[in-house]
């Protein structure tokens, strides 16, 4: 799903003019943002997003197996669904694979 995507459904929930309603949305997306850059966002209810640095690693090109490539540690962003989002996806799913 894209931002105008979900610009559009708020706009249909909320009653706002799109325009309207993608300015929300991108303001909110600016907001999580800056709230993973500071380490971790928390969303009661849905899940929390938090930054973690990998590992250094050793990395090698399969075509040039001999030569070692240094790989240095970064940032990335995790996310760990709640409890009751991971239910409900679970919930969802089964009904559907059930189904087919």
């Amino acid at each position: 799903m894209k931002r105008i995507e979900i610009a559009r459904r708020v706009s249909e929930e909320c009653g706002l003019l799109v325009p309207h309603a993608k300015q929300v949305v991108d303001c909110v997306m600016d907001l999580m943002a800056e709230e993973i850059l500071t380490g971790e966002l928390s969303l009661p209810d849905f899940g929390r997003f938090e930054v973690r640095w990998t590992k250094p690693m050793i990395g090698r090109n399969p075509l040039i197996p001999d030569v070692e490539i240094a790989i240095p540690p970064r940032p990335k962003v995790f996310f760990k669904p709640s409890k009751e989002l991971a239910d409900r996806v679970i919930k969802t799913l089964a009904v559907g694979a059930s189904k087919k």
